[in-house]
């Protein structure tokens, strides 16, 4: 059977498509098992989704994953639902040009769209935007959501100008409850905003009162099967001990690598804010993205757990630290009034924590031996750090063929079996 599925999208960032989307989610949860999906490598909308359905949402990304690799994660994670629903990245073309964006995902996938668009600062023009979204890639839009309504006439306008065979949902009025705060790298993590909960509860009350939601299910089953949808799961027996940081500093995961480490190792959080050290050896310590720049203090009051990676790095236990993770096993942290914050100093680098932002696709080409790749991989880079120091023995297992990697287009700093890099990695792709 294939799973009928939405994608959510919009012409831009911030018109609403997070909390819109959850809100769907939460209110077809009621009646349906929903598993939702985000469009590109995204971490942080994806804890709202999950707080929407209950299930982990899962990202979809033809850049990290390539085409097949999509089709096989959507038909894997797809296995046990009644309904999907795919949340795009930035604006529909939005991508390298308009490959990699949420109009090709929509193409390969067969999966029709619904438009969100922010009307807060517009009326009649909705319409013209929409059918610039629709017929500058022959886009598969069926319907649209105006969001940020600001009455009966308003939202009358906006329904008026809509092209025809285009469809008017429903529509959401501006509502200052309907928010999510935002710093620099996006919205606030749910681990971080306490009131995630009771805002997805509301946008989905106001959901059920103003959308239609059975004329988007209906929209949901005009979806095309798609190929590779069978796919052949590893039966490999775990062996050995995984353990994730895992607190409000470092939480920047992909659920399928978790997933792919569950199929190799019995999976152990601990949390460097909280100073923990496990008690038992591990076999792989991973360390991933998020804001430790927010909390210096307490990270380098984690003696605990610094020793511990430390001494595990110096043993050769494999160690991957991702962009957060690289900050943390640096030497230190230069905050912006230049106060330096000492870290697990596996590598000699010192790193000024807010800087320009970076952004975008890497393409990593190894040029000494190392555990994660023989040959060239993708990832991606997103983070206003920047390193100011690197010291002379400091050794990088990549080359960065696309992107800017941590210092003289090299990516991947090795010690031992320990690797830090800026760009965050799909496993099963490498």
């Amino acid at each position: 059977m294939i799973l009928p599925r939405i994608i959510i999208s919009s012409d831009r960032s911030n018109s609403g498509k997070t909390l819109i989307t959850s809100g769907i989610a939460r209110a077809l949860s009621k009646k349906f098992k929903v598993r939702a999906f985000k469009a590109g490598p995204d971490f942080i909308d994806p804890k709202y989704l999950k707080i929407a359905t209950g299930s982990p949402a899962i990202n979809l990304d033809i850049w990290l994953m390539g085409e097949d690799g999509v089709k096989q994660t959507l038909a894997k994670y797809s296995k046990g639902y009644h309904l999907g629903i795919i949340e795009g990245v930035m604006g529909l073309y939005d991508g390298v040009d308009t490959r990699y964006s949420t109009y090709e995902l929509s193409k390969i996938t067969h999966t029709p769209i619904v438009l969100v668009i922010n009307c807060s600062s517009l009326a009649s023009t909705a319409g013209a935007i929409i059918k610039g979204l629709k017929e500058y890639g022959n886009a598969n839009v069926k319907g649209v959501i105006f969001n940020q309504v600001g009455s009966t006439t308003h939202f009358n306008y906006c329904k008026r100008s809509v092209p025809e065979g285009i469809e008017v949902l429903g529509n959401i009025n501006f509502d200052k409850q309907l928010t999510i705060p935002s710093r620099h790298l996006g919205l606030y993590t749910t681990e971080d905003f306490n009131k995630a909960e009771e805002v997805i509860s509301y946008a989905s009350r106001l959901v059920e009162e103003n959308v239609d939601l059975d004329r988007l299910v209906e929209i949901s089953q005009d979806t095309k099967p798609i190929d590779n949808e069978v796919t052949i799961e590893d039966q490999s027996k775990q062996e050995g001990i995984a353990y994730i940081a895992l607190d409000s500093a470092f939480n920047f995961y992909y659920e399928a690598n978790l997933d792919f480490l569950r199929k190799k190792y019995k999976l152990e959080f601990f949390s460097p804010l909280n100073n923990d050290r496990p008690t038992e050896t591990p076999d792989f310590i991973y360390i991933g993205g998020g804001y430790p720049e927010l909390h210096l203090e307490e990270l380098e009051n984690s003696a605990l757990t610094k020793e511990w990676i430390k001494r595990n790095s110096e043993r050769g236990v494999k160690i991957l630290g991702e962009c957060g993770g690289l900050m943390y096993l640096s030497k230190e942290l230069i905050d912006a009034q230049g106060r330096s914050y000492r870290m697990v100093n596996v590598f000699d680098i010192s790193i000024k924590t807010k800087d320009r932002l970076t952004i975008g696709y890497t393409e990593l080409e190894p040029i000494r031996i190392n555990y994660l790749s023989s040959s060239t991989i993708k990832g991606h880079e997103f983070h206003v750090s920047k390193p100011t120091q690197v010291g002379t023995d400091v050794q990088f297992a990549f080359r960065n063929k696309i992107g800017k990697g941590i210092w003289e287009g090299k990516d991947g700093v090795l010690y031992e079996n320990t690797i830090g890099l800026y760009s965050h990695l799909y496993f099963s792709r490498i």
